[in-house]
């Protein structure tokens, strides 16, 4: 079985390197969509330069391929990397992950048996372990959004954001990865993440929108890990219903060693 990965970069680099470790030996091809502009505008991505250090040094076996682009929409990014996996991969599935997405190696192996045995359907979703603030803050119970992660590349164009228009969709329960979604080095990066989150979202649900952010500031962010029902998204706030706080073996394997944790500490 030939699994190809497909990821859009422009920020988040914290975990892009534990992610590529976790997933090395997993999938035959890695290929990254680098936008040099964000879809806030911004400049300057963070991502590929992280990449490409990890290549230099550890990509024995030639996978990592880089596509790049100036592009302020996911679904563009996307585009170019599902045209140029069908183009030039024979593969059996596509993985998508973003740079903050980290997998551990047991649901990993959890993930091989589902592909190898899921022949009624055309994609997989997975649950989330999320974090925010702090890579020992997990939100519980886990979120409502379960992401298509898995797709076979049936289509000629990409189904959806992030293949979520491919069916029929299978969602094992006992699969999840991990998703630091608001942890980052500074924290005026995760309130950008937060910002460019909901115009990514708008792009698949165009009358979503943000809670009040400074009120959201000082009486959930301030508060954590004693918070309360803090999704951003109005509507969704209980998705996020409360923290638990976790240890370091709580995490994937490859994130317990890096920069990330060591300041959190």
């Amino acid at each position: 079985m030939k699994i190809v990965s497909l990821t859009k970069t422009f920020s988040g680099h914290e975990f892009i390197e534990a992610a590529i470790e976790a997933l090395y030996g997993f999938v035959d091809k890695f290929v990254f969509v680098n936008s040099g502009v964000s879809w806030t505008g911004e400049r300057g991505n963070t991502v590929k330069p992280a990449i490409e250090a990890w290549q230099k040094e550890n990509d024995k076996d030639n996978k990592i391929v880089h596509l790049d682009c100036n592009l302020r929409e996911q679904k563009l990014q996307y585009d170019i990397g599902y045209e140029y996996i069908r183009t030039n991969f024979d593969c059996d599935w596509i993985m998508i992950f973003d740079s903050d997405e980290v997998w551990d190696y047991s649901n990993l192996q959890c993930v091989k048996k589902h592909l190898y045995t899921a022949t009624m359907f055309n994609s997989i979703g997975a649950k989330m372990h999320t974090y925010i603030k702090s890579p020992f803050y997990r939100v519980v119970p886990p979120e409502m959004c379960i992401p298509t992660v898995f797709i076979r590349p049936i289509h000629y164009t990409l189904q959806g954001i992030r293949g979520n228009g491919v069916t029929p969709r299978f969602v094992p329960d006992d699969l999840f990865f991990h998703h630091f979604t608001y942890v980052r080095f500074k924290e005026e990066d995760v309130f950008k993440k937060i910002d460019t989150s909901l115009l990514g979202d708008r792009e698949d649900v165009p009358q979503t929108q943000l809670v009040d952010m400074e009120k959201w500031k000082k009486e959930k962010w301030n508060k954590m890990p004693k918070a309360y029902n803090f999704h951003t998204t109005k509507s969704f706030e209980r998705s996020w219903h409360r923290i638990k706080t976790i240890g370091i073996d709580d995490l994937p394997e490859t994130v317990r060693d890096k920069e990330i944790i060591r300041r959190a500490n």
